[in-house]
């Protein structure tokens, strides 16, 4: 077999149609380019958009060439490490979104007027950054409370306040 290289859609597709077995699986309509492309490089057979898995594309998968009966298979587990989840990174050293954080950090906190000093940011980009990305993104909470200069914001511990 030649080097083939396979698009991420075209891998998915062959596992699917593989992890099936001998029955075949039925694929939609939006996969017929895919489809029909490993039909061409052999890796594939069916049609009716019911596909099955060749030996050479059994092999191209590095799985062995009859499937096991579905009753007699194993979960695999995973071969890496899950995707982290969104909101639990922290920002990039020298970015801007690093340079709030160390400011909220501070017992004293931060106003919107300083942190928009110090980032360049408009108040509303500041405002914005407090109340979506930096939860979002980086999974932290802020807190707040009036003072003579304007709210002062502060990352939230977990305790309440």
């Amino acid at each position: 077999m030649t080097d083939l290289t396979l698009s991420s859609a075209q891998r998915i597709l062959l596992q699917r149609v593989a992890a099936a077995g001998p029955d075949g699986f039925e694929i939609a309509p939006r996969a017929r380019a895919s489809a029909g492309i490993l039909v061409g490089h052999g890796l594939l057979d069916g049609d009716n958009d019911v596909y099955r898995a060749t030996p050479g594309g059994r092999a191209a998968l590095g799985l062995s060439e009859q499937p096991e009966p579905a009753a007699a298979q194993e979960p695999q587990p995973p071969q890496a490490d899950p995707p982290e989840p969104a909101g639990s990174r922290a920002p990039r050293a020298g970015t801007k979104a690093a340079q709030v954080v160390a400011m909220l950090s501070k017992a004293e906190g931060a106003t919107v007027c300083q942190i928009s000093e110090a980032t360049g940011w408009l108040p509303h980009s500041v405002r914005g950054f407090l109340a979506g990305a930096l939860m979002k993104t980086h999974g932290m909470a802020t807190v707040s409370k009036p003072a003579e200069g304007g709210r002062i914001y502060r990352l939230a511990t977990g305790g309440a306040e």
